[in-house]
């Protein structure tokens, strides 16, 4: 599941991971990812941090804390133009798995996500 509050940024995405044969699900916000995630199971959560209403640590504390425990452990990448160090780590201490810079070219993001990504065609 790919969260971005920008719609261009977050089809792209997913137009590039639906490439290499997964099957992305795109979201527009920190709400619609609490209601997308509930019920279905997803490899990894690709999250940005900046949006509106809710944001990347809101939905992360709710994933963290959520009663479904299939919900709880699903992997979760901050996905952000934040390069801050201290965010960074308040993300990990929080339960993420990766802290990903927004503009990291396409190739090292798949690579630094793929021990999340199972075999391809899967969510």
């Amino acid at each position: 599941m790919i969260v971005d509050d920008t719609v261009d940024a977050c089809d792209m995405l997913g137009r590039l991971f639906g490439r290499l044969g997964h099957n992305a699900v795109c979201v527009y916000g920190g709400r619609e990812v609490l209601a997308a995630v509930r019920g279905l199971s997803f490899q990894l959560v690709l999250l940005d941090v900046m949006m509106p209403g809710l944001d990347g640590f809101d939905v992360l504390r709710a994933i963290r804390g959520a009663a479904e425990p299939g919900v709880a452990r699903t992997p979760v990448a901050m996905y952000t133009a934040l390069c801050d160090p201290v965010l960074r780590e308040r993300a990990l201490a929080m339960g993420a798995n990766e802290w990903i810079v927004k503009g990291t070219p396409f190739p090292l993001l798949h690579r630094r996500l793929e021990c999340f990504l199972g075999a391809s065609g899967h969510r």
